[in-house]
Formats: C-alpha cells, structure tokens, sequence
C-alpha cells in the first residue's frame, strides 16, 4: 500500500512537471495586449485586451508587414463615450511605418488626408474613421464606437496621444529611406514605404512587371512616391553583394519585357546600394532628372576602436591650421586695406581744405603777382644806430 501511494504521488508529480510550462506559457501575456494599459488618462479600459482573430489582417497579410502580434481594447471616457483601439506590433520600426502609409491612411484617413509628423505619435493620419498613427514598432488606430468621428471631435487624438506617450520611440523617427526621397519635406505626406514585394505593388498603384525581379531578401526596404505624374521608387538592399544581385536580375527583366514588347521603367539605374525605378515619366529627361537627385548616402560605424582614427584627427588638425593661416591673411589683408582707405580719405580731405583755404586767401606781390623770394637782406648785417630805439619817433 505504501508503495502504491509513492508511484501515485510521484506520477501525479511527473504530470505536473509536464503541464506546469504550458500553463505558465499560457499565462504569458500577448506582446501587443500587454502594451495596452487599463488606464489612460480620462479613459478606462472595459474588459482585458482580446487578439481578434483577423482584425486588422482582414485586410493585409501579416507577413508583408512583418507582424507579431495584434490586440484589440475598448476604452470609455468619462462622459460615457466608447472607443475601440486596435494595435499591431511589428518587428520593426519600418514595418510599422509601412503599415500606417499603406493600410493606416486608408482605414482611418480619406483620399484627401496626408501622414502628418509629430501630431500623434512619431507619424499620424486622421480623418472621418479615426487616428492612427506609429510609434517604434508599433502601429496604433483609434476610432469610435456608433458612427463617424465628427471634424471637431478630439476625443480618438486625446486617446491617441495618451496611448503614445506610454510606448517606446524606437528610432524616433521615420525610415532613413524615406528620408532620402528627393524633396522629402514637399512628399512625405503621401509617400509609401514597404518591406516586402507585395506592399510595393501596391504602394505603386498596380502591378509593374519589372518589380518582379526585386527581392526582399535580406532585409530590403523600399520607399516610394509621386512627383507630379512620375512614379518613383527607391529600393535598398544591405549589402552591395545583394544590390549587385538584384542589378543584374532587374537588367535581364528590362531586356526581356523590351522584347516582349511590354511596359518598361521610364529610367532604371543603381546607386549604391538602391536601385532606383522612375514610372510614367513624361520624358527620358525628367526621368533621368529625377533619378539624379537620389543620392546614396552610407553610413559606417565601427564596432571597436576605429583605424582610421588618427588619420582622420591629423586630417582634421590640417584643414583647421590651414583655415586658421586663411583667416589669418584675409584678415591682415583686410586691415591693411581698411587703414589705407582711411588714411586716403583723412589725407584727401585735409588736401583740399588746405587748398580751399589757400586759394580763398589774397595775396600780395610786388613781383607783378609772382612769388619772389627775398635773400638779400638775410646776410646784410643790421645797424644798430639805424634802428629806431625806445621812446624816439
């Protein structure tokens, strides 16, 4: 009996040691509904944070934007006013960005409606259906519950700001390719970003033949946006060996959709690392100009301590030496110049006075009105008898 109650026990035990991982892992909280707090601000939380089970992927595939996780909450402000708040956390800041450009500004803004910066987040859109903005690697839409949000309503950005002040910034800004885009400030409200082949089909507007032959391999992001009826498009890859790759496979595709007798880029060229496409260009030469104004610009950090150090400080050392000899000269040569100008202008001016005041004055001259000058009497010894002395007349 003893014995039967010692197997009993220790299988019980075995049991336990099975199952416990998978209830721990279970009580694990989903990334994305962990970030999705009970209180924010003026608005409770009703219910814990659900993972719907298509949501936002109703409309995307998850593995074009490179999600993880997704979570749906509801919020009520204190005037008894619901809110739905769904969040899609990504693997990275581009793929949140990626999001808001592609599906963001269609779910939650209006055809009219440009991504703003530093509104909401690190980059919004608002319109009729909401807020929505990203954060990090995180996308966030806010919209509410019954109807329209109404134009003055600013109750979804109050959640909104509230929700983002509670996330990490990641990069703290957009992708440093969308950056790069040629005039950014003037396109980035409505420019498109994407991390996979699918997204940037769509980004374009259609289907472009030639985008086949990009890949996404490696990591490969791509920004693009329109400058007046031209398309462009920058891809970048990681590494040279994958731009080189990709150069040689986009080439190819061109010669042979030329062949075919089918629609070719405008332009086509690589630059560093992009490539670079431009589409429904009007002319060869707008095409060409707008592919100059991409410029590639690489940035490399050293893990360790840096070789090219000391070379770099004597460099350094050089250009300010001789910007200081430089300095020095035009500054001599300036103050050169300075005080003969003075000096010009002070003995000009003392000239022509004593000249003015020469010719003002009447002369006498019993030379017939020449100058004559008088020695003779400068030797001649002077009589002191001659001269008349004091007192007499």
């Amino acid at each position: 009996m003893p014995r039967l109650i010692a197997k009993l026990f220790l299988t019980a035990a075995l049991i336990a040691t099975i199952f416990a991982p998978a209830r721990a892992q279970q009580a694990v909280p989903d990334s994305a509904a962990a970030l999705l707090p009970d209180q924010l601000g003026e608005f409770r939380a009703q219910g814990a944070a659900q993972t719907p089970e298509r949501g936002l992927f109703a409309h995307v595939v998850p593995e074009a934007y490179g999600i993880a996780s997704q979570a749906r909450r509801r919020y009520v402000s204190d005037d008894g006013r619901a809110f739905g708040v769904s969040l899609v956390r990504t693997r990275g800041d581009s793929g949140a960005y990626s999001f808001l450009t592609n599906v963001g500004a269609q779910l939650y803004g209006s055809p009219s409606t440009d991504v703003e910066f530093g509104e909401v987040g690190t980059a919004s859109v608002a319109g009729p259906n909401g807020v929505a903005f990203f954060k990090g690697p995180v996308f966030v839409g806010v919209s509410a519950e019954g109807g329209e949000t109404r134009a003055e309503d600013d109750a979804p950005a109050r959640l909104a700001r509230r929700l983002a002040e509670t996330l990490d910034a990641g990069e703290g800004g957009p992708p440093v390719l969308a950056l790069h885009l040629p005039e950014w400030e003037k396109v980035s409200g409505w420019a498109g970003y994407a991390t996979s082949l699918q997204v940037l089909q769509e980004s374009v507007g259609g289907a472009r033949p030639v985008l086949e032959a990009v890949s996404f391999d490696g990591g490969a992001e791509a920004a693009t946006a329109t400058y007046g009826q031209s398309r462009l498009v920058v891809v970048e890859f990681t590494t040279p060996q994958y731009a080189q790759d990709s150069d040689a496979r986009i080439n190819e595709r061109i010669a042979q959709l030329r062949a075919e007798g089918r629609p070719v880029p405008s332009a086509y060229r690589r630059v560093g690392n992009y490539s670079v496409f431009v589409f429904d260009a009007e002319g060869e030469q707008e095409a060409a100009s707008l592919v100059e104004q991409v410029k590639y610009e690489k940035d490399v950090r050293w893990l360790g301590e840096n070789p090219n150090e000391l070379a770099r400080m004597q460099e350094r050392y050089q250009s300010t030496m001789g910007g200081v000899i430089v300095a020095t000269l035009k500054a001599t040569g300036l103050a050169i110049l300075l005080c003969l100008g003075v000096g010009g202008l002070f003995g000009g001016f003392v000239f022509l006075r004593r000249r003015t005041r020469s010719a003002a004055s009447e002369a006498f001259s019993d030379a017939g009105g020449m100058l004559r000058l008088n020695i003779e009497d400068v030797n001649a010894p002077h009589g002191r008898p001659r001269l008349v002395g004091d007192g007499e007349k």
